[in-house]
Protein backbone atom coordinates (compact mmCIF):
# COMPACT_ATOMS: atom_id res chain seq x y z
CA UNK A 1 0.00 0.00 0.00
CA UNK A 2 1.66 3.28 -1.47
CA UNK A 3 1.43 6.20 1.04
CA UNK A 4 -1.26 7.78 -0.83
CA UNK A 5 -3.25 4.85 -0.16
CA UNK A 6 -2.72 4.60 3.75
CA UNK A 7 -5.76 5.95 6.03
CA UNK A 8 -6.07 7.17 9.14
CA UNK A 9 -8.96 7.74 11.37
CA UNK A 10 -8.43 11.69 12.62
CA UNK A 11 -11.27 12.34 15.45
CA UNK A 12 -13.67 9.94 14.06
CA UNK A 13 -13.26 10.39 10.55
CA UNK A 14 -11.12 8.21 8.30
CA UNK A 15 -9.18 10.15 5.61
CA UNK A 16 -6.09 9.89 3.76
CA UNK A 17 -3.09 9.91 6.39
CA UNK A 18 -1.19 12.79 4.47
CA UNK A 19 -4.40 14.83 5.08
CA UNK A 20 -4.08 14.60 8.89
CA UNK A 21 -3.21 18.03 10.37
CA UNK A 22 -2.33 18.48 13.79
CA UNK A 23 -1.89 22.32 15.29
CA UNK A 24 1.60 22.87 16.06
CA UNK A 25 0.38 24.38 19.47
CA UNK A 26 -1.23 20.72 20.40
CA UNK A 27 0.01 19.87 24.09
CA UNK A 28 0.78 16.22 22.56
CA UNK A 29 3.60 17.75 19.85
CA UNK A 30 4.23 20.37 22.61
CA UNK A 31 5.16 18.23 25.97
CA UNK A 32 4.68 14.68 24.87
CA UNK A 33 1.24 15.39 26.44
CA UNK A 34 -0.82 12.68 25.48
CA UNK A 35 -1.09 8.75 25.71
CA UNK A 36 -1.20 6.17 23.37
CA UNK A 37 -1.82 2.43 22.45
CA UNK A 38 -0.36 -0.44 20.62
CA UNK A 39 -2.53 -3.06 19.62
CA UNK A 40 -1.87 -6.22 18.16
CA UNK A 41 -4.93 -7.08 15.08
CA UNK A 42 -5.32 -10.57 14.40
CA UNK A 43 -7.45 -12.22 11.14
CA UNK A 44 -8.91 -8.53 11.38
CA UNK A 45 -9.77 -7.97 14.99
CA UNK A 46 -8.03 -6.12 17.71
CA UNK A 47 -6.55 -8.46 20.29
CA UNK A 48 -6.69 -7.55 24.09
CA UNK A 49 -9.09 -4.39 23.06
CA UNK A 50 -10.77 -4.32 26.70
CA UNK A 51 -7.25 -4.59 28.05
CA UNK A 52 -5.78 -1.28 26.12
CA UNK A 53 -8.79 0.42 27.02
CA UNK A 54 -8.80 -0.13 30.69
CA UNK A 55 -5.47 0.98 30.54
CA UNK A 56 -5.80 3.73 28.63
CA UNK A 57 -8.72 5.38 30.90
CA UNK A 58 -6.41 4.99 33.80
CA UNK A 59 -4.11 6.66 32.03
CA UNK A 60 -6.60 9.51 31.47
CA UNK A 61 -7.45 9.64 35.15
CA UNK A 62 -4.29 9.31 36.23
CA UNK A 63 -3.16 12.50 34.13
CA UNK A 64 -6.95 14.01 33.99
CA UNK A 65 -6.96 14.16 29.74
CA UNK A 66 -10.62 13.48 28.78
CA UNK A 67 -10.94 11.12 26.45
CA UNK A 68 -13.07 12.13 23.46
CA UNK A 69 -14.81 8.74 22.62
CA UNK A 70 -15.97 5.59 24.28
CA UNK A 71 -14.14 2.53 23.76
CA UNK A 72 -16.74 0.79 22.23
CA UNK A 73 -16.47 4.18 19.75
CA UNK A 74 -12.86 4.00 19.50
CA UNK A 75 -13.35 -0.02 18.74
CA UNK A 76 -15.98 0.93 15.62
CA UNK A 77 -13.55 3.41 14.05
CA UNK A 78 -10.51 1.30 14.54
CA UNK A 79 -12.85 -1.81 12.83
CA UNK A 80 -13.77 0.66 9.93
CA UNK A 81 -9.74 1.42 9.75
CA UNK A 82 -8.85 -2.03 9.41
CA UNK A 83 -11.44 -2.31 6.80
CA UNK A 84 -10.84 0.37 4.52
CA UNK A 85 -7.06 -0.62 4.51
CA UNK A 86 -7.67 -4.33 4.28
CA UNK A 87 -5.05 -5.37 6.58
CA UNK A 88 -5.87 -8.11 8.36
CA UNK A 89 -2.71 -9.02 10.73
CA UNK A 90 -1.28 -5.50 11.15
CA UNK A 91 -0.46 -2.97 14.09
CA UNK A 92 -2.92 -0.52 15.47
CA UNK A 93 -1.97 2.80 17.43
CA UNK A 94 -4.23 4.80 19.09
CA UNK A 95 -3.03 8.02 20.09
CA UNK A 96 -5.02 11.06 22.45
CA UNK A 97 -3.26 14.29 22.29
CA UNK A 98 -5.08 17.09 24.82
CA UNK A 99 -5.03 19.38 22.10
CA UNK A 100 -4.61 22.64 22.03
CA UNK A 101 -4.28 25.14 24.99
CA UNK A 102 -2.85 28.03 26.19
CA UNK A 103 1.42 28.33 26.63
CA UNK A 104 3.23 26.93 29.64
CA UNK A 105 2.67 23.71 31.58
CA UNK A 106 -0.67 24.52 33.12
CA UNK A 107 -4.09 23.69 32.09
CA UNK A 108 -7.51 25.53 31.49
CA UNK A 109 -10.15 22.57 31.37
CA UNK A 110 -11.14 23.89 28.12
CA UNK A 111 -9.16 21.89 25.80
CA UNK A 112 -10.45 19.73 22.93
CA UNK A 113 -8.35 16.35 22.62
CA UNK A 114 -7.29 15.25 19.43
CA UNK A 115 -7.32 11.40 18.55
CA UNK A 116 -5.81 9.69 16.13
CA UNK A 117 -5.85 5.72 14.87
CA UNK A 118 -2.88 4.99 12.19
CA UNK A 119 -2.15 0.98 11.03
CA UNK A 120 1.42 -0.22 10.84
CA UNK A 121 2.84 -3.57 9.90
CA UNK A 122 3.21 -6.48 12.25
CA UNK A 123 7.13 -6.70 13.18
CA UNK A 124 8.78 -9.90 11.08
CA UNK A 125 7.98 -12.84 13.12
CA UNK A 126 11.30 -15.16 14.44
CA UNK A 127 14.56 -14.19 14.37
CA UNK A 128 17.56 -15.01 16.44
CA UNK A 129 17.11 -14.37 20.39
CA UNK A 130 17.76 -10.67 21.18
CA UNK A 131 20.49 -9.22 22.63
CA UNK A 132 20.27 -6.80 25.57
CA UNK A 133 22.30 -4.34 27.32
CA UNK A 134 22.10 -1.84 30.14
CA UNK A 135 21.78 1.80 29.55
CA UNK A 136 22.08 5.38 31.40
CA UNK A 137 17.94 5.41 30.70
CA UNK A 138 16.28 5.80 34.50
CA UNK A 139 13.07 5.88 35.73
CA UNK A 140 12.53 6.87 39.90
CA UNK A 141 10.38 3.79 42.09
CA UNK A 142 7.04 3.62 41.72
CA UNK A 143 6.48 6.74 39.45
CA UNK A 144 3.05 6.97 38.73
CA UNK A 145 3.78 8.35 35.26
CA UNK A 146 5.47 5.16 34.35
CA UNK A 147 2.49 3.09 34.83
CA UNK A 148 0.62 5.26 31.86
CA UNK A 149 1.86 4.67 28.32
CA UNK A 150 2.49 8.73 27.40
CA UNK A 151 3.53 10.37 24.28
CA UNK A 152 6.81 11.22 25.88
CA UNK A 153 8.99 8.52 25.23
CA UNK A 154 12.63 9.86 26.14
CA UNK A 155 13.63 7.49 28.10
CA UNK A 156 12.47 4.39 25.57
CA UNK A 157 14.10 6.32 22.73
CA UNK A 158 17.41 6.96 25.01
CA UNK A 159 17.68 3.56 25.39
CA UNK A 160 17.30 2.14 22.35
CA UNK A 161 19.98 4.59 20.75
CA UNK A 162 22.24 3.32 23.45
CA UNK A 163 21.95 -0.08 22.75
CA UNK A 164 22.13 0.22 19.01
CA UNK A 165 25.34 2.06 19.61
CA UNK A 166 26.54 -0.86 21.95
CA UNK A 167 25.21 -3.33 18.77
CA UNK A 168 22.46 -4.87 20.90
CA UNK A 169 19.00 -5.03 19.65
CA UNK A 170 17.66 -3.03 22.72
CA UNK A 171 18.54 -1.17 26.03
CA UNK A 172 17.41 -1.99 29.54
CA UNK A 173 16.04 0.94 31.79
CA UNK A 174 16.91 0.87 35.33
CA UNK A 175 15.09 2.37 38.49
CA UNK A 176 16.21 4.74 41.40
CA UNK A 177 17.68 1.37 42.61
CA UNK A 178 19.59 0.32 39.96
CA UNK A 179 17.05 -2.87 39.31
CA UNK A 180 15.59 -3.63 35.59
CA UNK A 181 12.29 -2.36 35.12
CA UNK A 182 11.97 -3.31 31.31
CA UNK A 183 13.77 -2.70 27.85
CA UNK A 184 12.86 0.31 25.58
CA UNK A 185 9.33 -1.25 24.33
CA UNK A 186 9.26 -4.43 26.21
CA UNK A 187 8.39 -5.99 29.82
CA UNK A 188 11.21 -8.33 31.01
CA UNK A 189 10.43 -12.30 32.18
CA UNK A 190 13.47 -15.15 33.28
CA UNK A 191 13.40 -17.80 35.08
CA UNK A 192 14.81 -18.84 38.42
CA UNK A 193 15.04 -21.92 40.62
CA UNK A 194 12.45 -23.37 38.06
CA UNK A 195 10.19 -20.42 38.84
CA UNK A 196 9.37 -17.89 36.24
CA UNK A 197 9.86 -14.12 37.59
CA UNK A 198 9.11 -10.38 35.99
CA UNK A 199 9.94 -7.83 37.53
CA UNK A 200 7.05 -5.50 39.50
CA UNK A 201 4.82 -2.87 38.38
CA UNK A 202 6.39 -0.56 41.91
CA UNK A 203 9.92 -0.46 40.42
CA UNK A 204 8.64 2.12 37.65
CA UNK A 205 7.36 -0.89 35.09
CA UNK A 206 4.34 -0.66 32.33
CA UNK A 207 1.93 -2.92 33.35
CA UNK A 208 1.61 -4.35 29.19
CA UNK A 209 -1.24 -5.83 28.80
CA UNK A 210 0.68 -8.52 26.78
CA UNK A 211 2.49 -8.80 30.41
CA UNK A 212 -0.97 -9.73 31.78
CA UNK A 213 -1.76 -12.45 29.26
CA UNK A 214 2.01 -14.20 29.87
CA UNK A 215 1.12 -14.20 33.54
CA UNK A 216 -2.43 -16.27 33.56
CA UNK A 217 -1.29 -18.22 30.58
CA UNK A 218 1.97 -18.98 32.73
CA UNK A 219 -0.57 -20.01 35.51
CA UNK A 220 -2.89 -22.02 32.81
CA UNK A 221 -0.03 -24.24 32.38
CA UNK A 222 1.06 -24.55 35.89
CA UNK A 223 3.97 -22.32 36.00
CA UNK A 224 4.38 -20.24 39.21
CA UNK A 225 4.85 -16.48 38.64
CA UNK A 226 6.38 -13.73 40.93
CA UNK A 227 7.22 -10.23 40.71
CA UNK A 228 10.71 -9.74 42.28
CA UNK A 229 13.00 -6.89 41.47
CA UNK A 230 16.50 -7.90 39.25
CA UNK A 231 19.62 -6.25 39.08
CA UNK A 232 21.65 -6.60 35.47
CA UNK A 233 23.80 -8.83 37.55
CA UNK A 234 21.02 -10.93 38.86
CA UNK A 235 19.47 -11.06 35.36
CA UNK A 236 22.92 -12.67 34.07
CA UNK A 237 22.46 -15.46 35.99
CA UNK A 238 18.95 -16.49 34.79
CA UNK A 239 17.90 -20.12 33.19
CA UNK A 240 16.69 -18.24 30.59
CA UNK A 241 15.00 -14.40 29.62
CA UNK A 242 12.47 -13.75 27.22
CA UNK A 243 10.51 -9.98 26.90
CA UNK A 244 6.91 -9.24 25.52
CA UNK A 245 4.89 -6.76 24.26
CA UNK A 246 1.95 -6.22 21.99
CA UNK A 247 3.76 -5.96 18.68
CA UNK A 248 5.81 -8.88 18.84
CA UNK A 249 4.73 -10.96 21.53
CA UNK A 250 7.03 -12.87 23.03
CA UNK A 251 11.05 -13.18 22.24
CA UNK A 252 13.74 -14.77 23.21
CA UNK A 253 16.75 -12.87 24.99
CA UNK A 254 19.90 -15.11 23.94
CA UNK A 255 22.44 -12.33 25.80
CA UNK A 256 22.50 -9.74 28.99
CA UNK A 257 25.33 -7.39 28.98
CA UNK A 258 27.44 -9.70 26.94
CA UNK A 259 26.71 -12.99 29.47
CA UNK A 260 25.35 -15.63 26.87
CA UNK A 261 21.85 -17.24 28.35
CA UNK A 262 20.47 -20.48 27.25
CA UNK A 263 17.08 -21.69 26.30
CA UNK A 264 14.23 -23.16 28.26
CA UNK A 265 11.27 -25.28 27.34
CA UNK A 266 8.58 -22.94 29.01
CA UNK A 267 9.29 -20.12 26.25
CA UNK A 268 8.48 -22.42 23.54
CA UNK A 269 4.97 -23.97 25.34
CA UNK A 270 4.27 -20.06 26.04
CA UNK A 271 4.72 -19.13 22.48
CA UNK A 272 2.33 -21.92 21.37
CA UNK A 273 -0.38 -20.94 24.34
CA UNK A 274 -0.09 -17.33 22.95
CA UNK A 275 -0.58 -18.23 19.69
CA UNK A 276 -3.60 -20.45 20.38
CA UNK A 277 -4.67 -17.30 22.39
CA UNK A 278 -4.53 -15.45 19.58
CA UNK A 279 -6.78 -17.68 17.29
CA UNK A 280 -9.66 -18.35 20.00
CA UNK A 281 -9.64 -15.06 20.25
CA UNK A 282 -10.50 -14.74 16.13
CA UNK A 283 -12.78 -17.33 16.43
CA UNK A 284 -15.01 -15.74 19.45
CA UNK A 285 -14.76 -12.61 17.33
CA UNK A 286 -15.92 -14.07 14.34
Amino acid sequence: MSQAETYAVFNGQIQPLEKVAISPSDRGFLYGDSLFETVRVHNGKPFRWEQHMTRINSGADIIELRLPFSPDEFLGQTEKLIEQSAKADCIVRLTVARGVGERGYGLTGNELPNSLITIHPLPKPGGPPLTVVSTDARVANDDPLARIKSGNKLGSILAKRLAKRAGADDGLILNSDGNITETSSANVFWIRDGTLRTTPVSDGVLPGVTRGLIIDLASALGQAVREESVSPAELQQAETVFVTNAAAGIRAVGQVDGVALPGHPLVGQLVEAYAAELARHADRAG
